[in-house]
C-alpha cells in the first residue's frame, strides 16, 4: 500500500514537472518568435519596399506573424514525437523570419534520437536555419530592426544606424547557433559513455558468473575424477572378492547368499557411481528439473527394492506401499520417493537397529505421494537432534513443492512426507 502511493507521487511529481518545463519552454518561443517577426517588420518599413515585393513582403511578414504566434504549440508534441517537432521547428527557423527557436529542443533531441546520421542531419539544419536567420537579421540597420545590433549597441537611440561589431555578432552567433549543438553532443555523448558503462558492468557480471561456473565445473570434475578413480577402484575390488567367497562358499548357503548379497549391492553402488560422476561432469545431462536429475531410479515401481535389501540387511521392517500409475511417474518423483525412503530406512537402521520401522508410502495421480516412517525413540537418542540426512530431505522435498512434517509422539520418532504427482496422468 505505502510502495503503491509512493510510485503515484512519483508519477504525480514527474508529470506536473514536464508541464513545468513545456511551459516555461513555450513561454521561451513566443519571446524569440515574436522578437524575430517584430525585427523583420522593423526591416520592411525601413526598407520601405513598394509593389510587388512590398506585396510580397507583407504577405510574409504576416505568415511569419501566424507561424510566431503558433510554433510554440508545437513543443505540446514533444513528448510523442520529439524528432518531428525538431524538424517542424527547424523547417519553419529556415524559411521564415521567426528566430532560432529550434534551439529549445535541440540538445535533447540529440541526447533521444538513436539514428546517429539523423541527428547529425538535424543539428545541420539547425545551423543552416540559424545561421540563415544570423544573416537576415544582421541586414538590419537599427537595433530596433536587427537583434543582432540591438545586443551590439543596445545605448543606441531609435532610428539611428547601428553600427555592427563583429566582435559582439560572433558572440552571439557562438551563443545562438553553436552553442546548442555543441551541448546536444556533449549530452548524447555523455549518455552513451553511460550506455557503455552500464553495458560493461553487465558484461563484467556475466563474465564473472562464467568464470565461477567454469571453476565450479572444475571442482566437479576434479571430484569427479577422485570419486571414479578411489572409490569406484575399491567397489570393484569389492565385487571382485566377493564373487570369489560366493564361488569359494561351496556348500556353506548362508557363507554364499551373504557374499552375494555384498556382490549385488557393491555392483548396484557402482552403478550409482557411474550416474553421479556423469551427474558431476555434466550436470545438464540429467533431468531438465536441475539437482534432482534422476541417477538410477526411473520408476516408482523400483521402491521394493531398496525397502527388500533394508529387510534382508536384518533391519525389522514393517511397509505398505500401495502407488497406483508407479510407472506413470515422472522419473524425478520416482528418484526423490527412492531417495527419500532409503534415508528413512538408514536412519532408523542408524538410530534405531533394533526397532520396528513402520512404514507406508502411498499415492497416485491427483492425490500426491505420502511417505510415513516412525520407529521406537532409544533412550540414547538425543531428543530434537536432527541429522544431515533429514535435513537433506527437506531440501529435497521443498524444491519439489511437497511438505515435511514431524509429529511429536511420546517415544516414537515419526515422519511424514508429502510430494505433488508429477507424471503423465498428474
Amino acid at each position: 500500500m505505502g510502495a503503491a502511493t509512493v510510485a503515484r507521487g512519483a508519477a504525480w511529481t514527474a508529470e506536473v514537472s514536464y508541464w513545468v518545463r513545456t511551459a516555461v519552454l513555450m513561454v521561451l518561443a513566443l519571446f524569440v518568435t515574436i522578437l524575430g517577426v517584430a525585427a523583420a517588420e522593423e526591416r520592411n518599413k525601413l526598407w520601405g519596399w513598394t509593389g510587388p515585393v512590398g506585396g510580397a513582403a507583407d504577405a510574409v511578414q504576416g505568415l511569419s506573424t501566424l507561424v510566431a504566434l503558433g510554433a510554440p504549440l508545437l513543443l505540446l508534441r514533444r513528448r510523442t514525437d520529439l524528432t518531428n517537432t525538431a524538424w517542424g521547428l527547424g523547417l519553419l527557423q529556415l524559411l521564415l523570419p521567426i528566430g532560432p527557436v529550434m534551439a529549445l529542443v535541440l540538445p535533447q533531441v540529440l541526447v533521444r534520437e538513436r539514428e546517429r546520421n539523423e541527428a547529425e542531419t538535424l543539428a545541420f539544419l539547425y545551423v543552416l536555419g540559424g545561421t540563415a536567420w544570423f544573416v537576415r537579421d544582421s541586414l538590419g540597420p537599427t537595433g530596433l530592426a536587427s537583434v543582432v545590433r540591438l545586443f551590439a549597441s543596445p545605448a543606441t537611440a531609435n532610428g539611428v544606424p547601428t553600427p555592427f561589431n563583429v566582435y559582439t555578432a560572433s558572440v552571439v552567433y557562438l551563443v545562438v547557433v553553436v552553442l546548442p549543438v555543441v551541448v546536444g553532443f556533449w549530452l548524447r555523448a555523455r549518455h552513451q559513455l553511460d550506455d557503455t558503462r552500464q553495458e560493461v558492468e553487465a558484461e563484467r557480471a556475466t563474465t564473472g558468473a562464467l568464470s565461477a561456473e567454469l571453476s565450479r565445473q572444475a571442482e566437479r570434475d576434479l571430484i569427479a575424477r577422485e570419486v571414479h578413480d578411489v572409490i569406484g577402484h575399491r567397489l570393484s575390488l569389492l565385487v571382485l572378492h566377493s564373487g570369489g567367497i560366493e564361488v569359494a562358499a561351496g556348500s556353506d548357503p548362508e557363507l554364499r547368499d551373504s557374499a552375494r548379497y555384498v556382490r549385488e549391492n557393491a555392483q548396484r553402488a557402482m552403478d550409482d557411481l557411474r550416474s553421479l560422476v556423469g551427474v558431476l561432469r555434466d550436470p545438464a545431462s540429467g533431468s531438465g528439473d536441475g539437482p534432482l536429475s534422476p541417477v538410477a531410479v526411473s520408476s516408482l515401481s523400483q521402491l521394493a527394492s531398496v525397502i527388500d535389501d533394508m529387510a534382508n540387511s536384518g533391519v525389522p521392517v514393517a511397509s505398505t506401499v500401495f502407488l497406483k500409475g508407479a510407472d506413470d511417474a515422472d522419473p524425478v518423483l520416482a528418484h526423490s520417493v527412492y531417495r527419500i525412503v532409503q534415508e528413512l530406512l538408514t536412519n532408523a537402521r542408524k538410530h534405531a537397529p533394533s526397532e520396528l520401522l513402520r512404514l507406508k508410502v502411498t499415492g497416485g495421480p491427483g492425490d500426491g505421494v505420502r511417505i510415513q516412517a516412525s520407529n521406537a525413540v532409544l533412550a540414547t537418542t538425543v531428543p530434537g537432534a536432527a541429522g544431515a540426512g533429514l535435513r537433506g530431505i527437506v531440501e529435497r522435498v521443498e524444491i519439489l513443492g511437497g511438505e515435511v512434517v514431524q509429529p511429536e509422539e511420546d517415544g516414537r520418532f515419526t515422519v511424514e512426507v508429502t510430494l505433488p504427482w508429477t507424471g503423465e496422468k498428474g
